[in-house]
């Protein structure tokens, strides 16, 4: 993986998909046999020091196994680099990303505790219902929420993030997804990186 200068990590989402990866051989034996010597050797493979590792071995996991698609793919997993404005709401927990893609809304939402210097937050903004929540709480006119409302909603959202917008990449689980044209699409992010 290149050198990126990451905006969010989520440390506890990569290491619960990282325990589920199977693991490479942590260990490889080494069996020589001379003629007059049977000799036994086990190299150690050193463990995983690292988030950033595991980050690694996870993303190519989830490109290995067809998992990560582009907006529009029907994968589980979405990945892109696009011009997105961002904010960490600290009363809620949350930080919202949020850009366009091909006419659809895209809007990443997780903890703020995940956000690079982001301080002690609870980590629960990525837990759905309690991000859906707080996402309603963030519109406008909160009220009764349901599925064109919401989708409605995330493009609303998206637009009223103050900020510069900035080119980022980003890997996210997706949680809610409205296709076609003025579509949105809700995803719990794993990471975003700035991209030069």
């Amino acid at each position: 993986m290149s050198l990126k200068y990451y905006l969010y990590l989520s440390h506890l989402k990569i290491g619960l998909l990282a325990a589920q990866v199977a693991s490479s051989a942590q260990h490889e034996t080494e069996l020589a046999v001379d003629l007059k010597v049977v000799r036994y050797s086990r190299k150690a493979v050193l463990p995983e020091r690292h988030d950033l590792d595991k980050l690694e071995k996870v993303v190519r996991h989830l490109q290995d196994a067809d998992q990560i698609g582009a907006a529009y793919e029907d994968r589980p997993y979405v990945q892109a680099c696009l011009e997105m404005r961002w904010q960490v709401f600290p009363t809620a927990g949350i930080v919202v990303f949020a850009g366009t893609l091909d006419d659809q809304a895209v809007v990443l939402g997780g903890s703020a505790s995940h956000v690079i210097g982001g301080g002690d937050a609870e980590p629960v903004g990525s837990v759905p219902p309690y991000l859906f929540r707080k996402l309603q709480e963030l519109r406008p006119d909160p009220g009764e929420f349901d599925d064109e409302r919401f989708h409605e909603s995330l493009a609303q959202i998206g637009a009223a993030l103050p900020g510069p917008a900035q080119r980022v990449e980003f890997v996210a689980k997706r949680l809610a997804e409205k296709p076609g044209p003025n579509g949105t699409l809700l995803g719990s992010p794993i990471y975003v990186a700035l991209v030069d």
